[in-house]
């Protein structure tokens, strides 16, 4: 624990302590207590008192760091309530009896309670009340951080989409990529009326494709294959025999998420980061195998200059933290091998 949440906690203990024994004794005495004539009970009490609260802030702070409460905040009221009560009852009992026998007062707890049972019970009901209240506010305050974290999660995976689709769009509108874009449609009018319509409705495709990423932090593998191939398609037109992509998707995972143009962005980088023709062609991979997409390439001489691609695979990588613990690898020797794990359907895009 912090220095301040300590002292913040022996201030309260203290005082609520203070104030529940000061209740009790004019209650039942009818005049506030002579701490001097028994300091004994009153160091026995404060100590109590702050057992009892540390304790039941240090099991709070760990139900909380249950998962399960995240599904089921109700079922964590009602056990934060049973078990905080159970607790300081125990406490309680373990302090008189130890009272007792420094004092070596002949008393058992049993006939203590018989001897006082008016105290006892309103003992039982102030704990009851004061376990409600506790939970209560820690509850309050659980949902709060949670509400808390869930929007702060919300905020950062949209400002990762943003900066993915920046990284995109970027290299699809370089000039470098839109003066070849246009070179090839050029070429193609000479050729194929047809081919140059499939290449613009294509190319007009992925656009509108990454233009609407933002607005879905997860998509079903089968679109975004859909929208690779199209986008291979622009590729193979434009480089011809000198690339080639390889799919192998199980159907069983095409319901399966992914963040989108996660694997355009590994295809591009292996075409950034390569200098392939004819003769030595470039060839990707793009195959899922046990839950995960692998997206591979053969390493080949790689150009004099070439842009960062640091943001893109960054970017990959902290958005797959906003989802899962599971963590994207990246193996690199004779080739250049990015595993994407895919996560459970449930209904997005």
């Amino acid at each position: 624990m912090q220095i301040r949440k300590i002292i913040s906690l022996l201030i309260v203990n203290t005082l609520v302590g203070l104030i529940l024994y000061t209740y009790l004794y004019f209650s039942q005495v009818g005049d506030f207590p002579k701490f001097s004539e028994n300091w004994l009970l009153f160091v026995f009490l404060i100590s109590g008192a702050n057992i009892i609260g540390f304790s039941l802030a240090i099991i709070n702070s760990i139900l909380n760091k249950i998962p399960i409460w995240k599904k089921k905040i109700g079922l964590r009221f009602i056990f934060g309530l049973a078990i905080n009560y159970v607790t300081v009852l125990i406490i309680i009992y373990l302090c008189v009896f130890v009272y007792l026998n420094i004092t070596k007062l002949n008393f058992t707890i049993s006939a203590l309670i018989e001897e006082y049972r008016e105290i006892a019970v309103r003992i039982y009901i102030l704990i009851l009340i004061l376990d409600i209240l506790l939970v209560v506010s820690d509850f309050l305050i659980y949902s709060y951080k949670y509400y808390s974290h869930g929007q702060l999660k919300t905020a950062r995976l949209a400002r990762e989409q943003m900066e993915l689709q920046f990284e995109a769009l970027r290299t699809q509108l370089s000039p470098h990529y839109l003066f070849n874009s246009l070179n090839t449609i050029s070429s193609l009018i000479y050729k194929s009326e047809k081919q140059t319509e499939e290449y613009i409705r294509k190319l007009a495709g992925t656009y509108k494709y990454i233009l609407e990423s933002d607005k879905i932090p997860l998509i079903k593998l089968e679109k975004e294959i859909e929208f690779i191939h199209d986008y291979c398609y622009l590729l193979h037109i434009r480089f011809g025999k000198a690339f080639k992509v390889n799919f192998d998707i199980f159907k069983n995972l095409e319901k399966m998420l992914i963040p989108p143009i996660s694997i355009q962005i590994l295809v591009e980088n292996a075409v950034k980061h390569n200098v392939f023709d004819d003769e030595n062609p470039l060839e990707v991979d793009i195959i899922t195998n046990n839950n995960s997409v692998f997206v591979k390439n053969r390493i080949l001489k790689s150009p004099a200059e070439r842009e960062s691609f640091k943001i893109g695979l960054g970017n990959i990588r902290k958005r797959y933290e906003v989802f899962t613990d599971k963590k994207i690898s990246i193996v690199k020797n004779d080739f250049f091998e990015v595993e994407l794990p895919l996560l459970k359907y449930e209904n997005n895009g």
